[in-house]
């Protein structure tokens, strides 16, 4: 694999890992972590291919607000995170009883947000011509990969931190927002 489409790849991932690490702090099952894993996967290398076709047409039409609404969407499910763990109850023992769990949604949310800078990319390699289907899987498969090591990296957290790193990840989040803006 050519440099240039894995450092690309790891770079894009890196808002999927931090937005995992962000919403790890809460209870994930198995199938729950997965079924993220698989949605960033999914958002990221989507997005990237619907920029190659959309560079393809017309870069015009999206860059002039997707930042616009990744700062919203991200800024406004940082802060429902941190609500929801400032008033959280710690005697909520399992994921099914937990009320501040992530739900399906939140975690299709977050995915498709975090992929907005893909879209970008994606515009940027229709522009140029470049073999979007290398580009497309290398950055499916790290987004991924970073998923699930933050994820796996939040739940490796000591449990007495509680509802403080959730307020942290919820400001991670928020801060993701802001750095969306400056794109």
């Amino acid at each position: 694999m050519p440099w240039d489409i894995l450092l690309l790849a790891v770079v894009l991932s890196v808002d999927s890992f931090s937005a995992a690490f962000a919403m790890g702090f809460r209870r994930f099952s198995a199938a729950r972590a997965l079924s993220f894993a698989l949605s960033s996967a999914f958002a990221e290398g989507a997005a990237t291919a619907l920029g190659f076709l959309l560079g393809r047409i017309a870069k015009d039409l999206i860059t002039s607000y997707d930042h616009w609404v990744a700062f919203v969407l991200l800024v406004a499910v940082g802060a429902h995170m941190c609500w929801e763990a400032y008033h959280h109850n710690p005697d909520t023992t399992t994921e099914a009883d937990d009320p501040r769990t992530h739900s399906v949604l939140k975690i299709l949310l977050v995915s498709t947000v975090t992929s907005i800078d893909s879209l970008g990319v994606g515009i940027t390699l229709g522009l140029a011509g470049k073999p979007i289907l290398n580009y497309t899987l290398a950055i499916a498969l790290a987004a991924f990969a970073a998923t699930y090591l933050g994820l796996g990296l939040a739940k490796r957290m000591p449990a007495v931190f509680g509802s403080r790193l959730e307020i942290i990840g919820g400001a991670v989040l928020i801060v993701l927002g802001f750095q969306m803006l400056s794109i």
